[in-house]
């Protein structure tokens, strides 16, 4: 590539970056980025998530065990955990994390239902991109924050549009809003969206199961 060719190849990169940084909603390398940080971030989120359930379910079988090795201790008891700690010289690190059973139980079933909400808001995203090429153009992008009711306008930068996406997502998972999400599921089906075989191999990559 001689001087002259590599200069043209410069101004059209550059001139690629500036069109991403001011133009609106209906870029396609927009919607590429756009989709591309969300189901990101969703999945990051997702990764944590099965962290933390797995040590609730474990710590929660765990403290059973030592029920069934206290005859006449009820599943019930508190603390639990500080009559273990006395018996156990290594302090088992279940015995640190939770003052109890109960409390063991709650965080089981809390982070299986955020687990379950990331996972869903990950379909969410994927039955979002309709025809699966993996960005959303202006018409998926404005279907999908109707439906989660968030605000787009036509002014908005990439980073401004994957913001308010993420935010939402951060919003309903610490509510753990569930019917948020129904609903938005609902009126993009009704919109003729449909769940894929590609976004069924997208999820299952997150989850380990293909």
């Amino acid at each position: 590539m001689d001087g002259t060719e590599a200069w043209k190849r410069s101004l059209g990169i550059a001139g690629f970056v500036v069109a991403l940084c001011i133009g609106g909603v209906s870029g396609a390398a927009i919607g590429n980025g756009v989709f591309e940080g969300f189901v990101r971030h969703i999945a990051q989120q997702i990764n944590r998530d099965k962290v933390d359930f797995a040590v609730a379910e474990s710590c929660t079988t765990w403290f059973y065990e030592q029920l069934r090795k206290s005859p006449g201790v009820r599943p019930d008891v508190k603390r639990l955990s500080s009559s273990l700690a006395e018996n156990d010289p290594d302090s088992h690190p279940c015995a640190s994390r939770y003052p109890g059973i109960n409390e063991a139980r709650e965080a089981f079933a809390y982070t299986q239902s955020t687990l379950s909400l990331s996972l869903t808001f990950y379909q969410l995203a994927l039955v979002a991109d309709r025809d699966d090429n993996e960005r959303y153009d202006a018409g998926e992008l404005r279907d999908m924050s109707a439906s989660l009711n968030v605000a787009l306008l036509q002014g908005d930068h990439p980073f401004q549009l994957l913001a308010k996406l993420t935010g939402k997502f951060d919003d309903v998972r610490e509510t753990v809003e569930f019917t948020i999400l129904t609903d938005s599921m609902q009126a993009l089906y009704s919109k003729g969206y449909r769940f894929t075989q590609a976004d069924q191999a997208a999820l299952g990559r997150v989850t380990g199961e293909s």
